[in-house]
């Protein structure tokens, strides 16, 4: 039987993270991971973005979460030597008249001031894309290549001896009051890192779970930017081609692309772009939400070494550092740790 501190179930973003900042602590920890074809962060497009949504209000969280977040991600590049972090601009086109004309009021108004960089009322000027009334440029965007990001770092757990590959099988997990066993591990606690895989974990059958399906294209074009551009869709220049997503379907819960995925994207997109596009990739992932969009992150109500670091959602490239960091500070200083995310709320 291997001892360890701490066994994370689970190497996503979310488990990766986690890790590194409780090896951080000098906890000594095993990712258990059984590579699971249906995940989240393997499909993730990585934008992290301080204002969102049709409403373009700030995150939950922008003011602690933005300002140290990508200073976080290049530290973490130097930890485990590889380049996944990339600061872009992002371009909001504005929707019509009446948005333009309140946008310099409500910008004052919704604290928004320290996060655009620039407004424009007239087109930008790049080729062929449709922006009559201009828009807004943000501050604090970037992008994380994910599966780079994870795949790197499993090569870092590996030669730290912080990561077996193997199918995770909860019938064999044994709970004590002081240690848990799984598989030929014993531990203090465990901490179940699942992304969507969760939500078929017994453990936490009483947590209100939804799992949302995303869909991304990556096409060629003849747009030619290094902006992002956000309006119901998000356009991400990507090496050679152009990214674009997400859809959001709740009732189709598996991570086959779909022919209705796709055309609502090439429909979006339409509204954005003049010309024409050459599908090269199209894929599709799931991604478990909440009910309140704010992830479960704390302890069992049974078993207080069982605890859960999940439900993200498509904020998960900016909400999981700094979770990350108050989870790992809970559990080796006791920090407290936020109310609004506990399990059992």
């Amino acid at each position: 039987m291997q001892k360890r501190d701490i066994l994370i179930v689970g190497q996503g973003l979310a488990g990766s993270l986690l890790a590194l900042e409780l090896e951080k602590r000098k906890k000594n920890v095993m990712i258990i991971d059984n590579n699971p074809s249906v995940s989240s962060s393997k499909v993730a497009a990585g934008l992290y973005n301080p204002i969102t949504g049709r409403k373009m209000a700030k995150t939950w969280l922008a003011d602690e979460l933005f300002p140290n977040l990508s200073k976080s991600y290049q530290d973490l590049e130097k930890k485990i030597r590889a380049k996944f972090n990339f600061s872009k601009t992002i371009y909001r086109p504005f929707n019509n008249v009446e948005e333009q004309n309140d946008w310099s009021l409500r910008t004052t108004e919704l604290g928004h001031t320290s996060y655009i960089k620039l407004t424009v009322n007239y087109p930008t000027g790049i080729d062929q894309l449709i922006d009559p009334l201009g828009g807004f440029f943000i501050n604090y965007f970037g992008m994380i290549d994910v599966p780079k990001l994870i795949s790197e770092g499993k090569k870092y757990f590996k030669i730290k001896d912080m990561y077996t590959e193997q199918s995770v099988l909860l019938e064999t997990l044994e709970v004590g009051e002081a240690h848990v066993k799984l598989g030929s591990f014993e531990a203090d606690m465990i901490i179940f890192c699942e992304g969507p895989l969760a939500e078929n974990n017994p453990l936490w059958s009483d947590l209100k779970f939804k799992l949302v399906k995303g869909e991304i294209l990556d096409v060629s074009c003849l747009l030619k930017m290094n902006h992002v551009i956000s309006k119901g869709i998000f356009m991400l220049p990507f090496k050679d081609y152009m990214r674009v997503g997400y859809t959001y379907d709740k009732e189709n819960q598996n991570d086959e692309p779909t022919e209705t995925g796709k055309l609502e994207l090439l429909n979006r997109l339409s509204k954005l772009y003049k010309g024409k596009v050459k599908i090269l990739k199209h894929r599709a992932g799931l991604r478990p939400a909440i009910f309140d969009r704010k992830p479960f992150i704390g302890f069992h109500d049974k078993y207080k070494n069982v605890t859960i670091f999940n439900g993200f959602g498509s904020k998960g490239v900016s909400l999981i550092p700094y979770f990350a960091m108050n989870l790992a500070d809970h559990i080796c200083f006791g920090k407290k740790m936020y109310s609004e995310v506990n399990p059992v709320r």
